[in-house]
């Protein structure tokens, strides 16, 4: 419980559904009511299957390139500091921010929403490094799977709810959800990657 609870607040703070709400609701403006709905889970969707295929695959890609799980975990870890960081200042990380507008609404849910706006190349390391980073009982990717799809459906509840309250997701609470898990986040990424850190250097103890 306490991995897949790590796991799920780290997808959670990468994602950070309240931060992408309000970019949600000025894509879908102008949409039927029913069509803004539909797009929420769109959206959910098609972040849960970025997310859960990294989840799943990642650890085989690592393979066929001849990266040690160690190494990843290490980088990886780097990486979820990096944008923890960056979110600490206040703002979403560069890694999460895309300036592509395609002209259709419909696609933009997909592209740039979903990714790489929501499952950019930090929430798709996070997931990978997540299903390889904790040895456990469990399959290793089941736990990040997991985590996936809880992240998915937090993300869904957010633009439901910001749909029918588009002032839910007002600047200040913006900028303090921002900060307070860009903490949590540099703080997980900096134990995921001295465990990686300690095994690829054999440190572990008995």
């Amino acid at each position: 419980m306490n991995e897949f609870l790590q796991a799920f607040v780290s997808l959670l703070a990468i994602t950070n559904p309240i931060i992408a709400a309000p970019i949600f609701l000025g894509i879908v403006a102008g949409m039927p009511v029913a069509a803004r709905r539909r797009s929420a889970g769109q959206a959910a969707m098609a972040v849960l299957a970025i997310l859960a295929g990294a989840a799943i695959g990642g650890r085989y890609i690592l393979e066929l390139f001849g990266i040690s799980l160690d190494a990843f975990r290490t980088a990886g870890g780097l990486v979820i500091i990096l944008v923890g960081l960056d979110m600490l200042r206040g703002s979403p990380s560069g890694i999460q921010q895309d300036h592509a507008s395609p002209e259709d609404a419909q696609d933009r849910i997909v592209v740039p929403f979903a990714m790489p706006l929501v499952a950019g190349p930090g929430a798709i390391t996070t997931a990978i490094t997540l299903s390889v980073a904790y040895p456990s009982r469990l399959y290793l990717p089941v736990i990040a799977l997991f985590a996936s799809v809880a992240t998915a459906a937090v993300l869904w509840a957010t633009l439901r709810l910001a749909l029918v309250r588009q002032r839910l997701a007002t600047p200040r609470v913006e900028r303090i959800f921002t900060r307070f898990m860009g903490l949590i986040l540099v703080a997980i990424g900096f134990q995921i990657g001295m465990l990686g850190i300690r095994d690829f250097f054999g440190l572990g103890g008995a």
